[in-house]
């Protein structure tokens, strides 16, 4: 079947290494397979995880990010890589139940927005990030199970955390079946001994 990470891929962000994922394509995504149900983790594939570990390739500029004088400015100018757009974070935290987003680039923002407007977004409404995904060419466009075991700190901003997929829900989606959804699962996410549920779309 047709997936929605592999369309936004080739049309979208392969011809613009700045873009953002926009209400539209998420509009689009909705036609083919249903309303997001409530409790849903978004993961975006864009194509990004492949060009992995190709520095290059991956930040779209030869910069060495880990260098301590690099500014926010430097980063907005000199690296390129696609996100989520400001416009479908907002539309997911005003009309959407969702826990989360997912992205297999860098940051949720494209590098362009050295502001970081979707962090900001998200965060606001207690809404988490994953970052730096790999193979989510082999997630289903819609319904499966995440895991994420993030290890316990304390007054950091982020953190390295595993993240695991399973592709057979099938017995969740027994238990929750609705008729506006194709397959549903649920999330398992352990943030800081806390746990929260939902579906992953």
């Amino acid at each position: 079947k047709q997936w929605y990470q592999r369309r936004v891929r080739g049309a979208k962000c392969e011809e613009n290494r700045d873009y953002g994922v926009t209400v539209d394509d998420l509009r689009e995504w909705e036609e083919q397979y249903g309303s997001v149900p409530n409790g849903a983790i978004i993961l975006i594939e864009t194509g990004w995880g492949d060009k992995y570990p190709n520095m290059e390739e991956y930040y779209g500029s030869s910069i060495d990010i880990k260098d301590s004088d690099m500014n926010y400015t430097q980063w907005s100018t000199e690296i390129h890589f696609p996100g989520v757009s400001a416009e479908l974070a907002m539309e997911l935290v005003t009309n959407y139940t969702i826990v989360g987003v997912g992205v297999d680039t860098a940051s949720l923002d494209p590098a362009v927005n050295s502001n970081f407007p979707v962090h900001f977004t998200l965060q606001m409404q207690n809404k988490y990030g994953l970052e730096n995904l790999c193979c989510l060419d082999e997630v289903p466009a819609a319904g499966a199970t995440l895991m994420a075991f993030p290890p316990k700190i304390k007054g950091g901003s982020g953190l390295t955390t595993r993240v695991v997929v399973d592709t057979d829900s099938s017995y969740i989606y027994k238990l929750n079946s609705t008729p506006s959804l194709y397959l549903s699962g649920w999330l398992c996410l352990v943030l800081l001994s806390l746990w929260v549920f939902g579906d992953i779309v």
